[in-house]
């Protein structure tokens, strides 16, 4: 049977659901060779930078499928003139399960799908646009899927509180992180790391996009209250700038941190994985998240990790993390003066990281995603 995998491809190919989706294609493809994996696209132009990401690597089990559509184009036909447009393509290529992205309009396949977050919806005034593409074209498809996975338990719950979602159809699938990207690297590797970046002896980890629900302006102005004994400790951000960073910037130079800031932009992952390695902790504040890949990753690199008590973080963090309310200034500089300046709180968080890393494996998502995979198809 032949089962098909969504990728969308209208972000950076850089978020965690790029590698969730490319994740599952490769884990899955290779557990079950009965069946038959593709991977699934669509874009009209064909843009270097697109093609080199979609493309299988050498040994991959799984097959991509790319259809030269504009985006535009889908939208008005699939989902404004209701013409069953992309499963039609689907159905007369034998597919027996769509893993979807956006639903369609019809169920000629068999549909499962993930909800990551419902932050468009909660948060309405923030992304109008995307709020009306959540109610107007996820939330009616939900009805349509034999089985629906949600990428925390947070996610689940929102589900159930503001779509009316029941129950008893999600599933929690909870991501993993890439061990082979992301572990404690040799010296040599955080030596060159640290030259290639210029990154100071001492710093703190900040990981974009930097956007309304990671505001980043309460974290620096915590920064900023630190003892003058931790003078020395610089602020690093990494990753897409995103809305917020200008005002961030700005906040920074009021307060005096202009040559205690540097803003990396984007850092190809093994890299990131060496900033991890090398920074005294990683700050993750974020108002809302679908998962935080970071937290993980931070933690499979021996970093400790200050994150939040909102949204699914704390689930994610599962007790190994410092957690703060991510616009108390004071409680998010207590959790910094913990890190810097408490050596055994400092490896106890190192400890407790590495452990719950370990736990938390994009295999074990990929054999539960298979089981509802094969649910269906069984039916």
């Amino acid at each position: 049977m032949k089962i098909f995998i969504e990728e969308p491809l209208h972000g950076s190919g850089r978020g965690g659901v790029t590698v969730y989706k490319r994740k599952m294609a490769t884990l899955i493809s290779g557990m079950d060779p009965a069946n038959e994996y593709f991977l699934f696209t669509y874009c009209f132009r064909k843009r270097p930078e697109v093609w080199a990401r979609i493309t299988p690597a050498q040994g991959a089990k799984y097959k991509h499928v790319h259809a030269r559509w504009p985006e535009s184009l889908v939208r008005k036909l699939e989902w404004g003139a209701r013409v069953p447009f992309i499963e039609s393509y689907l159905k007369g290529r034998g597919a027996a399960l769509y893993h979807a992205h956006r639903l369609p309009v019809t169920k000629k396949v068999p549909l499962v799908t993930t909800i990551y977050d419902l932050f468009p919806v909660i948060h309405s005034n923030l992304s109008p646009w995307l709020g009306r593409l959540f109610e107007e074209i996820i939330r009616p498809g939900l009805s349509r899927c034999e089985r629906i996975m949600a990428i925390s338990t947070h996610t689940k719950r929102d589900m159930i509180e503001v779509w009316k979602v029941p129950e008893e159809r999600i599933d929690v699938v909870l991501w993993g992180v890439d061990r082979a990207l992301f572990s404690q690297l040799p010296a040599e590797r955080l030596a060159a790391v640290r030259a290639q970046y210029k990154l100071p002896e001492r710093f703190l980890l900040m990981v974009g996009p930097f956007d309304a629900w990671s505001d980043p302006r309460p974290s620096i102005e915590a920064f900023a209250a630190l003892p003058a004994a931790l003078k020395d400790v610089h602020l690093v951000m990494a990753g897409p700038r995103g809305t917020c960073a200008d005002a961030a910037q700005k906040r920074a130079e009021e307060l005096g941190l202009g040559k205690r800031m540097r803003w990396l932009g984007f850092v190809p992952q093994p890299d990131l994985a060496g900033v991890y390695n090398l920074a005294q902790a990683l700050l993750f504040p974020s108002r809302y998240e679908g998962f935080g890949l970071p937290v993980l990753e931070a933690m499979a690199c021996g970093s400790p990790v200050i994150t939040s008590t909102t949204s699914c973080l704390p689930e994610v963090a599962g007790g190994a993390a410092l957690l703060s309310d991510p616009a108390d200034v004071e409680a998010l500089r207590a959790a910094m003066m913990t890190v810097l300046d408490d050596p055994t709180a400092r490896a106890a968080l190192k400890e407790k990281g590495l452990k719950r890393a370990a736990e938390m494996t994009w295999e074990a998502t990929a054999r539960k995603t298979w089981e509802i995979y094969k649910s269906v198809l069984g039916r």
